[in-house]
């Protein structure tokens, strides 16, 4: 089975979340859409640490409070 996007965002650290978020705005703002995926190795946001960058969810909790019951 294959899906098809628009765009694929390697890595749902700090940088690949807000380049997502920001290109949806900014589709919005278009009036476009564009169908975004953010491939995450970890079973999820925050979960993978062998590279030593932790990510704290709690940032990711006051920009998007919802994130979390999100269907993404």
């Amino acid at each position: 089975e294959a899906m098809s996007y628009d765009v694929v965002i390697v890595g749902a650290g700090p940088a690949g979340l807000a380049a997502a978020i920001r290109l949806k705005q900014l589709c919005r703002a278009a009036d476009t859409d564009l169908s975004v995926c953010v491939l995450e190795k970890g079973a999820e946001v925050g979960a993978h640490v062998l590279s030593g960058n932790v990510f704290e969810p709690r940032a990711l909790d006051e920009l998007i409070p919802k994130w979390r019951q999100e269907d993404v």
